[in-house]
């Protein structure tokens, strides 16, 4: 519906939640989504959406399981231009309709014209184009594996039970000491560095999941409040740390999803002090296809044998580098693995990286 100069602009769908359901639902995850496009979102009644320091918009109205209203403002460069951003939920049959109407948007456009081809460029062509194949799979990839996100996700890491055979293998091959300083890469849930943090050891650990880092500092509240342990997004490629840092760094589940593997061990290297160690889980070909790696992700990950494994670690500088497979099946009565899924875990063993800087 077109109003002189602004129009409104609008998008819904029907969801098989109950409204409130549907509405918590909502809140949570714009959190998440907002963040990853430079906004974030403060959810209640007194809530903002801030780019940088300019507040975009403000809560005003606030109906938990029906409605959030926001005053908008379009443009920075004027910041007195108001709009209205709603997020509605309705109720249909036993579920929701879910609508987001945006008001009086489009006055610094103007035209008529232009303000369709903005709607076709920047509303219409990424929905399209978040529908196709290609990003469906790599969004599909990401929620579960490659940048965890949402409730289901939060509810895997938070207990995750077929990492601990992998896990276990880290917990007997780090042999930590309250004098070690520790750097996890891709830390997910944060279960396996609660574990390690029993050794007394200071660590540092990023993740670039704005999910997965809010569930491993929940998780390690007390280390942190201790000043054991830092948490941070931070990009595997670009380490937020000083040269020559720590003793000891590790990756579990991260390899494979990386999408400059060198780039991000030379980080680690880089950080790690001189004789500091490095463990890794490796990426085997032999999970493509199987409940570990089933697609879409299986067409997303990088599989790596030992020679490339170990090639990876030269590349990245390391002076010593070298791949050992570990038995997981063991490690997985351990961890309680129900007796119908233990074939999961046979076979020739998970391969691991390991590596020392000189």
């Amino acid at each position: 519906m077109a109003d002189g100069a602004t129009t409104t602009v609008s998008l819904s769908m029907e969801s098989a939640l109950a409204p409130t359901a549907a509405f918590e639902t909502l809140m949570d995850e714009l959190v998440s989504a907002l963040d990853r496009v430079g906004l974030a979102f403060t959810p209640g009644p007194a809530g903002r959406v801030t780019q940088g320091d300019f507040e975009v918009g403000r809560v005003v109205e606030w109906a938990p399981g029906q409605r959030m209203r926001l005053q908008w403002r379009q443009a920075d460069w004027q910041p007195d231009a108001l709009t209205e951003a709603e997020a509605l939920v309705q109720p249909l049959g036993a579920g929701a309709r879910i609508t987001l109407a945006h008001r009086g948007w489009g006055a610094q456009i103007g035209d008529p014209a232009e303000l369709v081809g903005w709607f076709a460029d920047a509303a219409a062509a990424p929905l399209l184009s978040a529908m196709a194949p290609a990003a469906l799979g790599d969004w599909l990839t990401d929620r579960m594996g490659r940048r965890p996100t949402g409730a289901q996700s939060r509810a895997i890491y938070s207990d995750p039970l077929y990492h601990w055979p992998n896990f276990r293998v880290f917990l007997s091959e780090l042999r930590l000491s309250p004098d070690d300083y520790l750097l996890e890469v891709g830390c997910g849930g944060g279960a396996l560095l609660h574990e390690l943090l029993k050794s007394g050891c200071h660590a540092a650990a990023v993740d670039h999941s704005f999910d997965m880092v809010r569930l491993a500092s929940e998780r390690n509240h007390d280390a942190i409040a201790e000043g054991r342990l830092t948490i941070q997004r931070a990009d595997a490629a670009r380490l937020p740390f000083a040269d020559n840092t720590f003793s000891h760094a590790m990756m579990t589940g991260v390899l494979g999803h990386l999408p400059d593997a060198v780039g991000a061990l030379r980080e680690v290297r880089r950080t790690l002090a001189p004789g500091g160690e490095f463990i890794a889980l490796g990426s085997d070909p032999e999970l493509r296809g199987t409940p570990a790696a089933p697609e879409p992700a299986a067409s997303r990950i990088h599989f790596y044998d030992d020679d490339e494994l170990r090639a990876l670690a030269v590349a990245a500088g390391f002076d010593e580098a070298w791949v050992e497979r570990r038995d997981l099946e063991q490690f997985a009565r351990e961890s309680g693995v129900p007796e119908e899924h233990i074939e999961l875990f046979r076979g020739p063993g998970a391969r691991f990286l390991f590596a020392r800087k000189g």
